[in-house]
C-alpha cells in the first residue's frame, strides 16, 4: 500500500498540471479529510459525471469539513472546480476537496 506521502506526490503533480501551487500543510489537511479512500484505486477518485457521487462531494466535505450550508452555493463551487478540471480525466478526490477548500479560504 502506498504511503501518505506517496499519495501526496501524486496530487501535487495533478494540482501541478493545473497551474495550482500547494501549500503543502493544507494539502495534507485535505489528504487526511479523504482518509482510507486514498488508498482505494474507485475511491480515490471523484466520479464527475454521476450527480450522487456530486452530492457525495458536497455532503462529505463541503458541509461537514467547509461548513457550507447552503447547499446550492455548495454545489456551485463543487461544479466550478469540475470545470476548472474538464481536461483531467482521473480527478483525484483529495484534489478535488483540496481546490474547494482553496475556494473556501481555508
Amino acid at each position: 500500500m502506498a504511503t501518505k506521502e506517496e499519495m501526496i506526490e501524486k496530487y501535487q503533480a495533478q494540482l501541478d498540471e493545473l497551474g495550482v501551487s500547494v501549500k503543502d500543510e493544507l494539502l495534507s489537511w485535505t489528504v487526511d479529510r479523504v482518509g482510507p479512500a486514498n488508498y482505494n484505486a474507485d475511491g480515490q477518485l471523484v466520479a464527475a459525471s454521476d450527480p450522487e457521487e456530486v452530492t457525495r462531494v458536497y455532503t462529505n466535505f463541503v458541509a461537514d469539513e467547509l461548513a457550507e450550508t447552503d447547499k446550492e452555493k455548495g454545489m456551485e463551487a463543487i461544479h466550478a472546480v469540475l470545470a476548472d478540471m474538464s481536461e483531467i480525466t482521473r480527478k483525484y478526490r483529495a484534489v478535488v476537496y483540496y481546490l474547494l477548500a482553496v475556494t473556501y479560504g481555508k
